[in-house]
């Protein structure tokens, strides 16, 4: 079995434009700052990993500062001797608590070094099918009614197999107005924790629109909240902030407080334990974080493989940034995306960064 002994690590502080401000329940994203990690092996082979966490901690607890503070420490432990699989990475940061994005970023590159090492893509290494066309969901940020149902039309136009709205406690009216124009639309909506179980009547209400899931609807800790909720909705409850870990997974099927879970390698430390979550739930899908390209290519290859239940939570790289960080476009075509090795154009890397670090 290959072995991979790390020669050298840099951080790059990357700002991306977004086409258009992207609002979600509670924040408004115009710009996003990212953090690219460039791992380099003895054998000169490149793995990249995004370290995808937010300015401010609005998502979870971590923040761009906090996970470029912590990677001098991350990479001293998987530096310290030649790793023999991608498993090893969490296992070498168990001392470190939480921290699940700043970890992600790391597996998310020894992934791809492994993958490079036995002459395979990253889907292929996973186990994946990428023959396979991937079925896409999209997003739209919060926005006025009539925006929003133009908005859902133009998607299901465009092919798009699930819809997500990000609607807070007040948009009653906009929910309304999608399905009345739309009624065998599949819609969702993410509520990014913005409910409390005052709102339950508001949450049974909606329980009328015929929608595939309702996600996050309260507080990343609060699981009775969502146990309850769950016991009297309809609409099945899916969890995506709550669940950062195995633990958080078993949790939630104990409990039954959701039925459905988004994965995201980056919220869960990296595809390592992301696969292990995939195990462990009957439903599952992957959402997205804004991402840059080097983030969602490795998304797309974690989405090769079967029985995703519904369409992943992504448009095309064409779609989100005015630049993105690699040579190619992913592009929606009919709804669906197929994964290819797009490779990393260094040049646009080097021009959309504004500092580096050397590990």
């Amino acid at each position: 079995m290959t072995a991979i002994t790390l020669r050298s690590a840099e951080l790059f502080d990357v700002y991306l434009t977004f086409r258009q401000p992207m609002q979600t329940a509670i924040s408004t994203l115009s710009k996003r700052r990212t953090t690219i990690l460039r791992l380099t092996d003895q054998e000169g082979r490149i793995g990249y990993g995004e370290g995808v966490a937010f300015e401010t901690p609005w998502y979870t607890a971590e923040t761009q500062d906090s996970l470029r503070a912590l990677s001098p420490l991350l990479y001293r432990l998987l530096a310290a001797q030649p790793l023999s699989s991608p498993a090893d990475v969490n296992t070498r940061f168990q001392p470190i608590k939480g921290n699940q994005m700043a970890k992600a970023m790391f597996d998310g590159a020894v992934h791809e070094l492994f993958a490079q090492a036995e002459h395979k893509s990253l889907a292929a290494y996973l186990g994946g099918d990428e023959t396979q066309a991937i079925p896409c969901g999209k997003a739209l940020g919060r926005s006025s009614a009539d925006q929003t149902v133009e908005a859902v039309g133009q998607a299901l136009t465009d092919g798009f197999e699930r819809i997500k709205l990000k609607l807070a406690p007040t948009d009653t009216a906009i929910l309304q107005q999608v399905r009345k124009t739309f009624p065998d639309a599949p819609l969702m909506f993410d509520a990014n924790g913005s409910f409390d179980l005052s709102d339950l009547p508001l949450l049974q209400e909606w329980d009328t629109f015929s929608l595939l899931m309702m996600e996050q609807l309260f507080s990343a800790d609060d699981w009775l909240s969502h146990q309850h909720a769950a016991s009297l909705l309809k609409t099945p409850l899916c969890l995506d902030e709550s669940i950062q870990t195995t633990q958080d997974a078993l949790l939630m099927r104990t409990l039954q407080a959701g039925q459905i879970i988004n994965i995201k390698p980056a919220r869960l430390g990296g595809l390592t334990v992301a696969l292990d979550v995939r195990s462990m739930t009957p439903s599952y899908w992957l959402g997205g974080m804004f991402e840059s390209g080097i983030g969602r290519r490795q998304t797309l290859a974690f989405a090769t493989l079967p029985d995703l239940a519904y369409p992943i939570d992504m448009s095309g790289t064409d779609q989100y940034f005015i630049e993105d960080l690699l040579e190619q476009d992913y592009i929606v075509e009919n709804g669906s995306i197929r994964y290819a090795e797009h490779p990393v154009s260094r040049e646009r890397l080097e021009r959309l960064t504004v500092s580096t670090k050397i590990l």
